[in-house]
């Protein structure tokens, strides 16, 4: 009998906790591996004059369709889709879509996705553009937006399509960035009640700002943050990533004493503190511990993560870096079941052989380490 009552006792508690495990924490654990498509998020292609309505081209777009059936044979399970939707809707009352063309092509990229059976994240991304049109980031035009996105895509499967409600809000305080993502989340919620939204935090989707935040009050949210360190070799040589990083040149990965690191005169204090740190945060065991961190707070919290950009630029960093880099994030994800979308599939970040549209061999060794019988032990 005693036997017997240890048994059923182990069955309920397996039962107990499959039931009390949300829906969000479902979805999420079938994200996997997965990787974002970035042409939507072009608004520096267009005009300002039409507050960038017109930079996505049809034709470049269309491109991109095969890509989606490219990125599912390669193993990936979700994709990320960054669209710059703002521009396509009038910048003051009644905020009316005033680019259908370009809404068709978003509807194309969430079709071309879900058709390749890929996990599909519709991300509001750059909704500022460059913070010279002020009235485009009003907590009001914000809150028009995403009505008119629930609306469009209130229909989609909620199991395969997230809704990710703004992409690295920044020059805002924790306050105010938690009331607007309240009200974004209030009426979304008022249009759709079955999606899972993704959610970030101030300062760029910072993993510390998410681990100093609480969860918000509904209960079918992923938490998302991004991690490009160490950031002086994820952005060598990146023109958009602050000054004294665009000079700087084949820093490799790992740490080597053999190779100094040449600070330029324009890196002041922010990349010479960088430079003096980088044998500490290129190692693996830092990197890991990091990641740990917001694995902690996801089950401290009981919420599900994800982690929606990491990766390398290409520009002057070695494939062979960039190859130990990625090997060095994807087992420490693997380790601690964390789903991910890599940035980016083709563009200055990608994974590919040197002028092929192919992965990497030492790029697919990485991937694969995600997924190893060490990785989830």
């Amino acid at each position: 009998m005693r036997k017997i009552f240890i048994f059923l006792t182990i069955l309920l508690a397996l039962g107990n906790n499959n039931v009390a495990q949300s829906v969000a924490q479902q979805r999420a654990e079938r994200m996997g591996t997965g990787m974002n498509v970035s042409y939507l998020e072009n608004w520096w292609g267009g005009t300002k004059s039409k507050h960038y309505s017109d930079f996505a081209k049809p034709e470049e777009a269309a491109k991109r369709e095969k890509m989606f059936a490219e990125i599912a044979k390669a193993g990936f399970k979700t994709v990320r889709i960054p669209i710059n939707f703002s521009a396509w809707m009038e910048l003051k009352q009644p905020y009316n879509w005033d680019n259908p063309n370009g809404l068709e092509l978003a509807d194309n990229f969430v079709k071309w996705a879900l058709a390749n059976n890929l996990n599909v994240i519709i991300d509001l991304h750059h909704l500022e553009f460059d913070r010279s049109i002020p009235e485009a980031e009003t907590a009001e035009r914000i809150v028009n937006l995403w009505v008119k996105i629930a609306e469009r895509y209130k229909n989609t499967d909620p199991e395969k399509v997230f809704f990710e409600i703004r992409n690295e809000p920044r020059d805002i305080t924790a306050e105010g960035w938690r009331w607007q993502a309240e009200q974004i989340i209030k009426y979304i919620r008022e249009i759709d009640k079955k999606h899972t939204l993704i959610v970030g935090f101030e300062e760029w989707n910072s993993r510390q700002t998410m681990i100093k935040s609480k969860p918000f009050a509904d209960d079918n949210i992923i938490y998302t943050f991004h991690y490009y360190d160490p950031f002086i070799f994820t952005h060598q040589g990146a023109t958009w990533a602050g000054s004294g990083l665009v000079e700087l040149r084949n820093i490799p990965f790992p740490y080597s004493s053999k190779e100094k690191i040449k600070v330029p005169k324009t890196g002041g204090p922010w990349v010479e503190g960088m430079a003096a740190s980088y044998e500490k945060d290129s190692n693996s065991e830092k990197i890991f511990a990091d990641l740990k961190e917001a694995k902690d707070w996801s089950v401290k919290n009981k919420v599900p993560i994800f982690l929606g950009e990491f990766g390398s630029y290409n520009q002057y960093s070695t494939l062979e870096s960039r190859c130990r880099h990625a090997q060095v994030i994807y087992s420490a994800l693997g380790k601690l079941k964390i789903p991910n979308a890599w940035w980016e599939w083709d563009g200055g970040f990608n994974m590919f052989k040197k002028e092929t549209p192919e992965i990497a061999d030492c790029m697919r060794k990485a991937i694969d380490s995600y997924g190893l019988p060490e990785a989830s032990n």
